[in-house]
């Protein structure tokens, strides 16, 4: 029969379209088949043309009465479908009250169902290097199985000594293409290696520059702190109170062991602070003979600064910290009249007790 009538259905999306005709397709005819490709044509066509492969186009027509024998039994012959797996062909079908099933037998201009028609990539003609898909056979009508191979196997052999050749110029332009990527990919490799490389070293540089920085400001730092201490005990020693003549009354007389072991007297007047007797200790040093006795200093008040000594006075029986620098001397128990003390330095972490 060759009538044909336009699609029953509207237009619907290709790959829902082909998973439809597979379902009625088993439905009325079981699953012995082909393999059908799981989406539309042009999607189908662009497979058969990238892989260089057949594309076997069956069209479907429910209004044909040679349709259900040949779907039960030429479609389902198993010789015909181990053939179509061994040649790897693609295999596509539509029914033809479908729109796109419809279009495409109108591109193949059939004229009797059922349809099979077979495509391939058609040789570049002089001149030019284009292929396309093209029909190379259309199989019309009633047809057994062993008509089909038949016919399939005319075109494998008059194609397949070009087909060779377009597949061997398709692996050497993609093993070059390889050969090209992986250079590209060694040298984008060497590149980033080169960069990374670059970029470790800076940041080395960066961080050792910034180090020597912050190492310099605290040296610097450190220095400017350790000048305005000196210049400040300089000051506390020039404005420390004379010692008391030893015919004035009201005065402590006060022995010190120094942390060197070496001995030192002085008197104090009673009504001094207790942070005098620090400051004494604190700034022996400046006095003659002292370590500091010839040092250059401008003497200078820091006002707000406090001043942390890194010693402590102890009265050895019974042991006693003096600690509160506010009191009088005549006021502290463990100095006045008089007392034997030990200069104790104490460590970093230790604060008065």
């Amino acid at each position: 029969q060759s009538t044909r009538t336009g699609p029953s259905r509207p237009p619907q999306d290709p790959a829902s379209v082909a998973t439809r005709f597979l379902r009625e397709y088993e439905e009325a005819y079981g699953t012995q088949h082909p393999n059908f490709y799981a989406g539309g044509y042009s999607a189908a066509l662009n497979k058969a043309k990238n892989d260089l492969k057949f594309l076997v186009v069956y069209l479907h027509s429910d209004e044909h009465d040679a349709t259900d024998k040949f779907c039960k039994e030429t479609l389902a012959d198993s010789e015909l479908l181990s053939y179509l797996v061994v040649n790897e062909m693609i295999v596509w079908g539509g029914n033809v009250k479908e729109t796109e099933g419809f279009q495409v037998a109108t591109t193949l201009q059939t004229v009797k169902y059922p349809f099979l028609g077979v495509i391939a990539l058609s040789q570049p003609t002089a001149g030019s290097s284009a292929t396309k898909m093209v029909l190379i056979d259309r199989i019309e009508g009633s047809s057994t199985a062993e008509q089909i191979i038949e016919r399939l196997t005319q075109q494998v052999n008059r194609q397949s000594a070009a087909l060779d050749r377009l597949r061997s110029e398709r692996r050497e332009r993609d093993m070059t293409r390889e050969i090209r990527q992986q250079q590209d990919d060694a040298y984008q490799q060497s590149l980033r290696a080169d960069r990374e490389k670059a970029r470790q070293q800076r940041e080395a540089q960066e961080a050792a520059d910034k180090l020597k920085q912050e190492q310099e400001r605290l040296e610097a730092e450190k220095e400017a702190a350790l000048n305005r201490r000196e210049r400040h005990l300089k000051y506390l020693y020039e404005n420390l109170p004379e010692e008391p003549a030893a015919s004035e009354s009201g005065c402590a007389r006060l022995s010190f062991k120094l942390w060197n072991g070496e001995r030192v007297i002085r008197r104090f007047r009673g009504t001094e602070p207790v942070e005098h007797v620090y400051v004494f200790i604190e700034t022996i040093e400046f006095r003659e003979n002292g370590s500091k006795a010839e040092l250059h200093l401008e003497a200078e008040e820091h006002v707000g600064y406090k001043h942390e000594y890194d010693f402590v006075l102890i009265s050895p029986f019974p042991r006693t910290k003096i600690v509160n620098r506010e009191a009088l001397i005549k006021d502290e128990p463990a100095l006045w009249p008089s007392a034997s003390l030990v200069v104790e330095l104490v460590e970093e972490d230790e604060g008065d007790d």
